[in-house]
């Protein structure tokens, strides 16, 4: 007879636990998740100057002129506003996993000295290797190191020449019927 007493009050406590789970997980779902910070302090209307730095090749410097950006370094001309705006695209990047870069193995990470680091006036990103395991870029950014998706870094590392905008052809267009 104990043991079916003890049962009862057993099932009866795990009655009880699993309605106060139930209870905390319906709770918890109308709350907002936190959302981590933004990688960037500015948005990207309010920068004005972008510089890569880009180890064994041409470090690129482009400025906002006239509400559109132009390459200033290594050439000179429009950039071109598509790839311009994937690298604004740094300003809006938030990463959930962030750690202090005084705790981690900074040149293990390739993070001193970094493998490209883009500046967006005055605040500079480092670039660092990526994990093995889900390919997330090591990002730096003043005594903060983040865990990032990996989209900024192929495009920072390709030509100079394809951050400049195709020159528009002086097309003469005639009315006369062509014969």
């Amino acid at each position: 007879m104990k043991v079916i007493e003890r049962r009862r009050w057993i099932n009866g406590g795990l009655l009880i636990l699993a309605g106060g789970l139930a209870a905390l997980a319906f709770l918890e779902s109308g709350r907002k998740p936190l959302m981590p910070p933004l990688l960037v302090e500015k948005s990207s209307d309010q920068i004005a100057r972008i510089t890569v730095a880009r180890p064994g090749q041409q470090t690129l410097v482009f400025t906002r002129q006239e509400g559109r950006w132009r390459m200033i370094a290594p050439d000179s001309g429009w950039a071109n506003a598509v790839l311009i705006s994937r690298v604004l695209e740094a300003t809006n990047l938030r990463c959930p996993r962030q750690y202090p870069a005084a705790d981690l193995d900074l040149p293990a990470l390739r993070l001193d000295p970094s493998l490209i680091q883009l500046q967006l006036d005055n605040q500079d990103i480092h670039f660092g290797v990526t994990t093995p395991t889900d390919g997330l870029r090591y990002l730096q950014t003043g005594a903060t190191v983040y865990l990032c998706s990996d989209h900024l870094y192929r495009l920072l590392t390709s030509t100079a020449a394809s951050f400049l905008a195709p020159p528009l052809e002086n097309a003469e267009f005639s009315l006369a019927p062509s014969e």
